[in-house]
């Protein structure tokens, strides 16, 4: 046992006095979305202005360092390290068996259990109506939002869905959902800069991010589809979790609805990768699965999960299909596909510079939005923050001429799709004006009493699949009555909008809100 411990503090010590500094990465996704910000070495300064991490390989409750007396971590004495679960110190929420702390999780000897302990649970998101909430000032506030992820959206778009023939998406909603979370943890140029690409301010984001957060994705109690289901945590390692102030981790649970868990990345680090990986995996339904691969050197992770389902009509019904018709793909070529054919809603397909557009709505009101550039113009060229902006914003797609008495409804013939994406965003919100965060100069000092961290990369992972039962992905509220009944003696012009070429689609709710965008451009 001295041994084991003694070579775990040493090597504690080996990694503080290299002045490692962590990881941080953040991970985003959706129809599952899952947001991960990581954490890298605290950067604390010691009599000789060293920076190191506490170690204490005598066992005396002393740095061995500095001579202060050590804080006692949470966690270490119990010999079980609980299973991530709703009450976090419990063994058996994963199914694994109890290990010895200093075993790596590996229970009976079977395969890496994931292990953390519970810090702060999350308050509970109640969901709220936008009528409940309406205000001057939080309209402001969404409109600064729908900003965000206009820019995101076309930048990440015009960087990763232009660099092949993939179909391409992300979650403009998970994104903004982390750096709001990880604004609270930081401080000085780290936030003003984190706040000024969330086009808001600290007083106006304290103001209005937990309306926006429960209207988005409030907890529904036996809801499967048809809403957003939003998960906020921080992952502290377990060394670091001692210097982590307790008034922030209050803060972030009461005002971000993000619980705190602490796990070993040092010295246990399968075992915290697998807690990373279950939580996400539970979150998304199964559908995000897989290892985020945090170092030994991570400091703490931010994670943020999203997931969306609904179906387009009230029974499941799946949608009919058109005949085998030809689909010019991204890289020029043809392919001969079945395409899914929509209900009618009122009004026609309105015009964009060099694109047309038009909506469908699934059964609880949220709306696909397409984007057909014109021929010969690429997905990438007209997926602009403007003509987000114009799509978004458009209410009356003249579904009533008055002059000729006639009433005009439109479907979507589309095909079925999936997109995905795993790739680093940082360039991106570099690009947005967010740099503190990747560089020496972080400031997380809101978050640790001592020491610091920064941002060393930003993971984006999404997953969309829509199909002829309807579209998993994110999004929030219903629209009924798509179809209402126009006047008895107008002409009823039923037209189809055909997308037969590459285009690009906006996923949002009823109140516009972005929840995933993204580019076709293979079937």
């Amino acid at each position: 046992m001295y041994e084991a411990g003694k070579i775990r503090n040493f090597a504690r010590k080996v990694i503080s006095m290299k002045k490692a500094v962590r990881v941080l990465a953040l991970v985003s996704g959706a129809i599952l979305a899952a947001s991960l910000l990581g954490g890298c070495s605290v950067k604390g300064k010691n009599s000789s202005g060293e920076g190191h991490i506490h170690v204490d390989v005598n066992g005396d409750g002393k740095c061995d360092l500095d001579g202060e007396d050590l804080p006692i971590g949470g966690g270490q004495d119990d010999g079980q390290g609980g299973h991530v679960g709703d009450q976090g110190d419990k063994n058996d929420d994963q199914g694994g068996d109890k290990g010895d702390n200093n075993q790596g999780g590996q229970g009976n000897g079977s395969s890496t259990e994931g292990r953390a302990r519970l810090l702060a649970k999350a308050a509970q998101a109640d969901p709220v109506s936008y009528n409940s909430i309406r205000s001057d000032a939080f309209d402001a506030y969404l409109a600064s939002v729908e900003r965000f992820s206009e820019e995101l959206s076309a930048r990440a778009v015009g960087t990763f869905a232009a660099e092949n023939a993939e179909n391409f998406v992300l979650s403009p909603a998970s994104v903004y959902t982390a750096l709001a979370t990880a604004s609270a943890c930081a401080g000085g140029t780290t936030r003003e800069e984190l706040l000024s690409a969330l086009y808001t301010t600290e007083s106006v984001l304290n103001a209005n991010y937990s309306s926006f957060y429960r209207l988005i994705g409030g907890a529904q109690e036996g809801r499967t589809m048809g809403c957003v289901q939003l998960a906020n945590s921080i992952w502290v390692d377990e060394t670091s979790a001692t210097h982590v102030r307790d008034d922030s981790l209050k803060t972030l649970s009461k005002n971000f609805y993000c619980t705190s868990y602490s796990a070993d990345f040092l010295m246990d680090n399968a075992a915290a990768n697998k807690a990373v990986r279950d939580f996400v995996k539970e979150q998304t339904k199964g559908l995000i699965d897989q290892s985020f691969m945090l170092p030994e050197s991570t400091v703490f992770a931010l994670v943020n999960t999203l997931y969306f389902r609904d179906i387009w009509n009230e029974v499941g019904a799946e949608l009919s299909e058109s005949g085998m018709k030809a689909f010019l793909l991204a890289d020029g070529t043809t392919k001969s596909v079945r395409r899914m054919q929509t209900e009618y809603f009122e009004g026609r397909a309105a015009r964009g510079k060099d694109f047309s557009y038009f909506y469908a709505k699934t059964y609880n009101g949220y709306q696909l939005k397409v984007l057909l550039p014109d021929a010969g113009k690429k997905v990438e060229e007209i997926f602009t923050p403007e003509n987000i902006a114009l799509v978004n914003g458009t209410k009356d797609f003249s579904g009533i001429d008055d002059a000729t008495r006639t009433r005009y409804l439109t479907r979507l013939l589309l095909p079925a799709f999936e997109a995905r994406c795993d790739e680093d965003f940082e360039e991106i919100l570099k690009g947005m004006g967010i740099r503190a965060l990747f560089g020496a100069e972080c400031d997380f000092s809101p978050l640790f009493s001592e020491g610091n961290a920064y941002c060393s990369g930003v993971r984006h992972v999404a997953k969309l699949k829509v199909d002829l039962r309807g579209i998993e992905g994110t999004a929030t509220t219903v629209v009924p009555e798509a179809g209402a009944v126009g006047p008895g003696d107008y002409t009823l012009v039923l037209e189809d909008f055909s997308l037969d070429r590459s285009f690009a689609f906006l996923i949002t709710d009823r109140y516009d809100n972005t929840i995933f965008a993204g580019a076709v451009k293979s079937v």
